[in-house]
């Protein structure tokens, strides 16, 4: 969790979401299959997308319990949203195109969510070409010279 913290701080994001609270949001009932927290906490940008959707819902004045996510989607798919705006700014941040590419999946998926709004479904297509046009310019980056003149 510290590594996730460092990576928001170094990109001018400060978040006072605890352990205790990521445990909680881990605890929650919710209406589909998700990631475990086991799977999450080895990823330091999936921990990010976790404290910034944590701290999103807090500052909508939701407190988290096990309801919580099933009670208040669209409040909860609104800091789903920023959580991933915030993950891959950050992911973009330190060059992570292995993680980018990974969640490309999984962005597709939220663009074609039924139980989204069409407005919602466009905002992760336009995260999507946003990660996708990142990924592209891995190919365009000049390679390094490793010779020194």
């Amino acid at each position: 969790m510290e590594n996730a913290k460092v990576l928001l701080t170094n990109c001018g994001i400060d978040l006072d979401v605890t352990s205790d609270q990521l445990w909680d949001w881990f605890d929650t009932e919710l209406p589909f299959p998700d990631i475990d927290l086991g799977d999450v906490i080895i990823d330091p940008l999936l921990v990010v997308h976790e404290l910034v959707e944590i701290d999103e819902v807090l500052k909508m004045g939701l407190e988290i319990s096990k309801d919580v996510i099933t009670k208040n989607p669209h409040k909860v798919d609104d800091a789903h949203l920023e959580a991933a705006k915030v993950e891959l700014m950050v992911a973009k941040t330190i060059g992570a195109y292995e993680h980018v590419g990974d969640r490309v999946q999984d962005i597709e998926k939220w663009c074609e969510e039924k139980s989204l709004s069409v407005g919602r479904r466009a905002e992760y297509r336009s995260l999507l070409a946003d990660a996708k046009t990142f990924l592209s310019g891995r190919d365009r980056r000049p390679a390094r010279n490793s010779s020194r003149a």
